[in-house]
C-alpha cells in the first residue's frame, strides 16, 4: 500500500480556529479511491475536553473523514513538538483499504464486550491489531488484556488517557469510560516496539511474604531493611529521594529479553518496616529493582528505533507514540527531546501521540514506558 498519511498539531482554545489551522497545515486532501476509508488519529490537551464535540464534527466535515480514534493527555505530541500545560490538537490522518479497520465505538470493560464489537470483523483467532485507548478510572484494564493474551490472536497498543478528571476518548464521537480504539485486519501492515526508561539493578528478589500490594518480608527479612541494603547507604539515608529513583521491576514470563513491568513504590511505614507498592502482590513470585535513568533511556530509545527501521524495510507511512508521564522532559532533560530522538531514528515521518497514564505493547500495561506504533 503507498496511500499517504499527513500530521500535523496547533496550539488554541476556540474550535473552529483549531480546526482551520489543522486543515491548512495538512494542505489539500489527495483524492480518495472508492475503495478507501479515511481515518484520522485525533489527541486532544484535557483542557479541550469540553470542546471535543463541536471540535471533531467540523474536522470530520472539512477533511471528509469517515472514522476518528485518539484520546486525551495532559501533554501532547506532534510531528514537531512536544505540548506541556497548553491546550493543543494532534492529529494524523490516513487512508486505508475499505473493510480493513473497524471502531471500537462503544467503551469495552470486559473480553466479552469488545468480542462483541469486533463480532464478524476480527475472529478471536484470527491475526489483528488493536489500537486501543483506555479510560483512566477503568478498575481493570488489566484483566481485558490479559484475557486478550489469552484467548485471542490478537496484539494491542495504544496507552492510557492522562490529565485532569472528566477527559473523554474519541471513537466516531465522544466517549467516556471503558476501553475504545481502533481493530486493524492483518492486510494492515504495522511494526510496533516499545523502549523502557530504566536500569535494573543486580539479581532478581523473592516476595517472600505479602499482603495486598505491601511487602511484608523481602528474601526472607523485613521489606524495608532488606530494600535499603540493595539499593546501598547513600539512598538509605534519604528514603523520599530514592522513592523518586527506585521503582519495582515484575519479570515477564517467557520473555528472552529481560523485559519487565515497572510500578512505583508508593509508601513507606517506618515502624512496621514494610513498602507499599502500585500492585496486588502474589508472594513466591520474583521482583527486581530498576533505576530511573537518563542516559539509559536514551540508549533503549536509539536501540529501539534501530530495531523498528529494520521491520520497516519498505518505508513508514505514519506513526503513533505513547510515551509515560514519567519520560519527556523529565526524562530527558528538556522540551521535545524524547521526539527529536525518534524522528531522527524514524526519518522525520507523519506522527502523533500523547503522555499516558499507562502505555500498552503486546496485550500488556507498562509504565515508564515509550510505545511506537508503525503503519508500514
Amino acid at each position: 500500500m503507498t496511500r499517504t498519511f499527513r500530521s500535523t498539531a496547533v496550539r488554541g482554545t476556540e474550535p473552529g480556529a483549531l480546526v482551520e489551522a489543522l486543515v491548512a497545515n495538512l494542505g489539500e486532501q489527495p483524492p480518495r479511491g472508492t475503495d478507501e476509508v479515511r481515518v484520522g488519529f485525533i489527541y486532544l490537551s484535557d483542557a479541550l475536553a469540553r470542546n471535543a464535540r463541536p471540535l471533531l464534527e467540523r474536522l470530520r466535515d472539512r477533511l471528509a473523514i469517515d472514522h476518528l480514534v485518539g484520546g486525551m493527555g495532559m501533554a501532547l505530541i506532534g510531528p514537531r513538538h512536544e505540548y506541556y500545560e497548553e491546550p493543543a490538537v494532534s492529529l494524523m490522518v490516513g487512508e486505508f483499504p475499505t473493510g480493513s479497520v473497524r471502531v471500537i465505538r462503544r467503551p469495552v470493560r470486559r473480553f466479552d464486550e469488545l468480542e462483541q464489537e469486533l463480532d464478524g470483523f476480527l475472529d478471536p483467532q484470527s491475526p489483528g491489531r488493536l489500537i486501543l485507548n483506555a479510560d483512566p478510572r477503568m478498575e481493570d484494564i488489566e484483566g481485558l488484556l490479559d484475557a486478550i493474551a489469552s484467548r485471542t490472536a490478537w496484539f494491542a497498543t495504544g496507552g492510557v488517557n492522562s490529565g485532569e478528571e472528566g477527559a473523554v476518548q474519541i471513537a466516531d464521537g465522544v466517549v467516556a469510560s471503558g476501553v475504545t480504539g481502533l481493530a486493524l485486519r492483518e492486510e494492515v501492515g504495522l511494526a510496533a516496539r516499545h523502549t523502557q526508561g530504566c536500569t535494573p539493578l543486580p539479581e532478581q528478589h523473592e516476595l517472600t511474604e505479602t499482603w495486598r500490594n505491601i511487602i511484608v518480608r523481602l528474601d526472607g527479612q523485613r521489606a524495608l531493611p532488606a530494600f535499603k541494603n540493595i539499593i546501598g547507604d547513600v539512598l538509605s539515608r534519604d528514603l523520599e529521594r530514592a522513592l523518586g529513583y527506585i521503582l519495582v521491576g515484575f519479570p515477564i514470563a517467557g520473555s528472552d529479553t529481560g523485559d519487565y513491568r515497572v510500578r512505583n513504590i508508593i509508601g513507606v511505614d517506618l515502624d512496621q518496616e514494610v513498602l507499599a507498592v502500585g500492585e496486588v502482590l502474589e508472594p513466591g513470585s520474583q521482583i527486581l529493582f530498576v533505576r530511573r535513568d537518563g542516559q539509559a533511556a536514551r540508549e533503549d530509545l536509539e536501540r529501539m528505533l534501530a530495531q523498528i527501521r529494520a521491520q520497516a524495510p519498505n518505508g513508514i507511512r505514519g506513526a503513533i507514540y505513547v510515551s509515560c508521564v514519567g519520560r519527556g522532559r523529565h526524562q530527558f532533560g528538556q522540551e521535545g527531546a524524547e521526539l527529536d530522538m525518534v524522528q531522527k531514528g524514524l526519518g522525520d515521518v507523519p506522527l502523533v501521540g500523547f503522555f499516558a497514564n499507562g502505555e500498552i505493547f503486546a496485550n500488556r500495561l507498562y509504565g515508564y514506558t515509550g510505545v511506537l506504533t508503525l503503519f508500514t
